[in-house]
């Protein structure tokens, strides 16, 4: 399994979706329209601090239990790319809870129940981590241009500013987390650097440095990835 980490529209759904093709295995994405996230993440975000206390229990719990469901697919597939998992909800909540809009009881009733999902995957054992991580780090500026850019009402910092403070606290923790992860190997994509959206040179690029990565840990071979990027050069 592939987990892509980074912030809020650091282009997590764009690389999954990229990423996935290129190795032709499975994508799963954030599901921000399921019916159990969709209602809360909109009052999530409707009236500032005060709605993230009263719904951030309970989305984060939403979101664990989709991601759960997406993780019990992943598992058994060869390189399923997964844009949405359990490490990316730690460290969301975590940062809720820092801030003071989720309580310590809830957060700790969460943290036990994020352990437990990870431990136990389809009756099988799991260490909560997957066989590679990639982590898209985008400057905290060139995050909240890329929100805005994507145009979720929600999440419009004009209609109301103090949202900044929050994508800024989210891009921290995410940075936090990268400078402390060491249970899994981690490809950290720059994206002030590589634009692998628009650009097919550094799509490319991107898409080499992750899949050599796949060769060096054994869950790619040489012969697949001198096939796949011979297919990329063809369809260029």
């Amino acid at each position: 399994m592939i987990y892509v980490i980074g912030s809020i529209s650091a282009g997590k759904s764009s690389l999954t979706e990229i990423l996935a093709k290129d190795l032709n295995s499975t994508p799963y994405y954030e599901d921000v329209d399921n019916g159990l996230i969709k209602g809360m993440l909109e009052h999530f975000y409707s009236a500032g601090a005060e709605s993230r206390k009263q719904v951030s229990a309970m989305l984060q719990v939403a979101f664990l239990t989709v991601r759960y469901q997406q993780l019990k697919k992943a598992i058994v597939e060869e390189n399923a790319v997964l844009d949405s998992n359990l490490a990316s909800d730690y460290i969301l909540a975590r940062n809720i809870y820092e801030r003071g809009e989720m309580d310590e009881d809830a957060y700790n009733v969460y943290m036990t129940l994020n352990q437990e999902m990870q431990s136990n995957v389809n009756g099988s054992p799991f260490n909560g981590f997957p066989d590679l991580v990639v982590y898209i780090d985008i400057d905290e500026e060139d995050e909240i241009d890329s929100i805005q850019a994507r145009g979720r009402d929600m999440e419009d910092v004009r209609k109301d500013p103090k949202l900044v403070d929050y994508y800024h606290s989210v891009n921290r923790a995410y940075k936090r987390w990268y400078n402390g992860f060491y249970q899994a190997p981690v490809v950290r994509i720059d994206r002030s650097q590589y634009d692998f959206v628009n650009n097919l040179s550094d799509r490319n690029e991107v898409l080499n440095m992750i899949e050599q990565k796949l060769v060096d840990l054994g869950k790619l071979t040489q012969d697949e990835f001198d096939k796949i990027k011979a297919k990329r050069n063809k369809e260029v």
